[in-house]
């Protein structure tokens, strides 16, 4: 009697149990599936995020560029900009080339200063939106001369064919220009 009363517990047991193995692999494998697409998304992702930045390029750091937002579209009469006194500093308390380009536009009063290669890249910038269509219309092989709105100087640096391209907040006389030439070279020569 007894081994009857055990054999009904344990048919009865293995059916139980079988249903819920049943239940749970039914709901498990598409579980584990959408699971599976996600992580290969999102190491896709990561990937395409490695690509788009070369091996030899260190990683992205976040460094906030001040943009000048135009108050009213009135302009006022452009006045001249002076040279300010050698006291500006633009490398001891600089931590880099972008700093020292800041430094050297705040220095001259300059909206955006931009150094670009003969290419038309942008080799160096003090920021700005238009500093990458400067670099592409104003560098030495599209030999433009005296643009509206914009002052321009060439460079020769270690072989390299740069120009100096400074979108001023008034009028740059050639005495200011010349000083903005040294300024950069000084600049080129210590972060360069």
């Amino acid at each position: 009697m007894e081994g009857s009363s055990i054999a009904q517990l344990i048919y009865g047991i293995d059916n139980t149990i079988l249903f819920i193995i049943l239940a749970l692999i039914i709901i498990l494998i598409p579980a584990a599936h959408l699971l599976k697409k996600r992580m290969d998304a999102r190491s896709a992702e990561e990937r395409r995020a490695r690509r788009q930045r070369l091996d030899y390029q260190p990683t992205a750091k976040t460094n906030w560029i001040a943009i000048p937002i135009p108050i009213s579209k009135r302009f006022p009469k452009q006045q001249p900009v002076t040279a300010p006194g050698p006291d500006a500093d633009l490398l001891e308390n600089c931590q880099d080339l972008q700093q020292s380009l800041l430094a050297l536009a705040e220095k001259y009063s300059l909206d955006s200063f931009t150094i670009a290669t003969s290419d038309g890249l942008v080799f160096a910038s003090s920021g700005g939106s238009k500093a990458q269509e400067d670099a592409a219309r104003y560098n030495r092989k599209n030999n433009v001369s005296n643009p509206e709105g914009v002052a321009l100087f060439g460079l020769d640096y270690k072989g390299s064919d740069l120009t100096g391209i400074i979108r001023p907040q008034g009028i740059i006389t050639r005495e200011t220009l010349k000083h903005i030439e040294e300024d950069t070279q000084d600049i080129l020569n210590r972060w360069i």
